[in-house]
């Protein structure tokens, strides 16, 4: 059946009929549009029982195709191998199969797709592998059927086909629905090529195309999305022919996401973020970085192919280091995907030191506005435009927003900074340790080694106030007495910054304003320690002729 409003055309069978009131009364609009073979409509089974379950039904009307494009414009297919058209409502009907090449009697025409702007072209699918005639048969008119060309000489010759759509904004894209999964042409079908990823080998009974996704009905695997029609979309030789390219990025919406992760019965979801599509003309042994520039032309994050090392805050590294590995960027030739998650790049943490709160690895929420991505692969580059929209269910002041980003930088930074204390502080234990090793039994070197050992104790300690550097697991932060200290308390109020759209409150400025007080003092007494205690050692060391100890520069 097809429908507009209270219009509707439906076929009993054979016949075509039309209401105009909703259906309360209903007018035949054609005469028998098949075959009508009656050696084809007897009883089947027996000879006790019947087996009359409907499917051995033929001569029946199996496809309507009203045209889009012009008025009274329709198309009707049988399963018993007839194409017909009426372009006046169903007053004069015309066969057109004579003038299809090749078409098998007997076929089954399954899809009928006419153009949305050219009332003269259709498209029709005919499958007849009923008929043990396992080949593909695409037709297409650009003059109502008075003529008709194959489309299928370049598709597999051993996969039936069961239906094909014209993309809405693209009518020279095409996408196949075979026995065997998808195809698509940029070119109008004169060449195809598939369209599989990660879709298993499965019949793929009908297509329909929504916005930028091609969404799939397939014969006992579900249904499948495919999201990025956009990258066939731009697709071009200058595209292509490049060595890397950008291609547009749609609009990102800044979405915020709660709730429990999907049972593993659910379908996957598109990624969460901006989706950023690039192409490789090579595969390339170099590093591939994508960088996300704000409005000042500041680099805000940064993604690459290596896979970031986990810092190890959390027990989960089995999870968090194959999640890096995923979020990697390809190196190999073709289209790739890359997802920007709409953060700023996360603080600098200390390596295997444990957090029981917060993921400072994940900045803060960009703002919506317009930002510039940059693809770099050696000394090649390619820069696209990236608007990053608001999100519809959030009632946020732009200055709040803006308060909360400033203030979430402001502690993201500050972690960063606790972690590049206690690095410094790691250097200066680890080299006194490692002079102390070398000089064990040297008499001469008594007092030194002495000394060296009083300011690792003193550093020990002083790392021991800034986070929790014994912890083996994240429970042992809240196990330990004193639970927990400075880097983890940083982390928690960081998470609650960040964790939804608003200003800072008053308490989360008042806990950062201390906790800033306590970093500084911190931070003072290393500095105390290092000029004071070290430079002291240091002085015995190079009267000894000795290797002093270096104080890495915080960067």
């Amino acid at each position: 059946m097809s429908s507009h409003n209270a219009k509707a055309i439906y076929h009993g069978g054979n016949v075509l009929f039309r209401t105009t009131d909703g259906g309360q009364t209903w007018t035949a609009i054609s005469p028998d549009l098949t075959r009508n073979d009656k050696a084809k409509q007897k009883w089947t089974g027996g000879p006790i029982t019947g087996d009359n379950t409907g499917v051995e039904v033929y001569d029946t009307i199996f496809v309507i195709a009203e045209s889009p494009a012009q008025k009274d414009l329709i198309w009707v297919g049988s399963d018993d191998g007839l194409v017909q058209v009426t372009r006046d409502g169903g007053r004069n009907w015309k066969n057109v199969t004579a003038a299809m090449p090749g078409i098998p009697e007997w076929g089954t025409v399954s899809m009928i797709e006419p153009s949305r702007t050219e009332a003269g072209t259709a498209y029709v699918v005919v499958d007849a592998h009923r008929l043990d005639d396992m080949r593909p048969y695409l037709y297409k008119t650009t003059d109502f059927g008075e003529t008709w060309t194959r489309l299928d000489s370049k598709l597999p010759q051993d996969v039936y086909l069961h239906s094909i759509r014209i993309d809405p904004s693209h009518p020279e894209i095409l996408y196949l629905a075979s026995e065997r999964g998808v195809a698509f042409s940029t070119d109008s079908g004169s060449s195809w090529r598939s369209l599989k990823l990660n879709l298993p080998t499965v019949a793929v009974h009908d297509l329909a195309v929504k916005d930028t996704t091609l969404v799939l009905a397939t014969m006992g695997r579900s249904v499948w999305i495919f999201d990025h029609l956009s990258v066939l979309r731009e697709l071009s030789p200058k595209i292509t022919e490049a060595p890397i390219a950008l291609l547009a990025a749609p609009d990102a919406i800044r979405w915020r996401f709660y709730g429990a992760p999907a049972d593993k019965w659910s379908g996957e979801n598109p990624a969460r973020g901006a989706t950023i599509y690039y192409w490789l003309k090579e595969a390339t042994k170099s590093e591939v970085t994508i960088e996300i520039l704000d409005g000042q032309n500041r680099v805000i994050r940064r993604l690459s192919s290596k896979p970031q090392k986990f810092p190890g805050h959390t027990d989960d590294r089995a999870e968090a280091e194959e999640a890096a590995k995923k979020a990697a960027l390809s190196t190999e030739a073709g289209v790739q995907q890359a997802v920007w998650d709409l953060t700023y790049g996360g603080a600098e943490l200390i390596q295997d030191a444990k957090l029981d709160a917060g993921n400072p690895t994940m900045g803060p929420m960009a703002l919506p506005g317009s930002y510039t991505v940059r693809l770099t692969v050696a000394d090649k580059s390619a820069t696209a435009k990236l608007s990053v929209l608001p999100d519809p269910r959030v009632q946020v002041s732009e200055a709040d927003l803006k308060a909360q980003l400033v203030l979430a930088l402001e502690v993201r930074d500050q972690l960063s900074r606790l972690t590049r204390i206690v690095r410094q502080l790691r250097s200066v234990r680890q080299q006194l340790a490692s002079r102390n090793d070398l000089l064990k039994g040297n008499a001469s070197t008594e007092e030194l080694r002495k000394g060296s050992d009083l300011v690792m104790i003193k550093l020990e300690a002083l790392e021991a106030r800034i986070h929790n550097p014994k912890a083996e697991v994240v429970y042992d932060i809240l196990a330990m007495r004193g639970g927990a200290k400075l880097y983890s308390r940083m982390s928690s109020l960081f998470d609650t910054l960040t964790d939804s759209d608003g200003a800072p409150t008053q308490g989360v400025n008042e806990v950062y304003a201390e906790q800033k007080r306590e970093l500084d003092q911190y931070e003072a007494e290393f500095k105390l320690l290092v000029n004071n205690e070290l430079a002291a050692l240091n002085d015995s060391a190079k009267k000894l002729n000795l290797p002093v100890v270096i104080v890495v520069e915080a960067k």
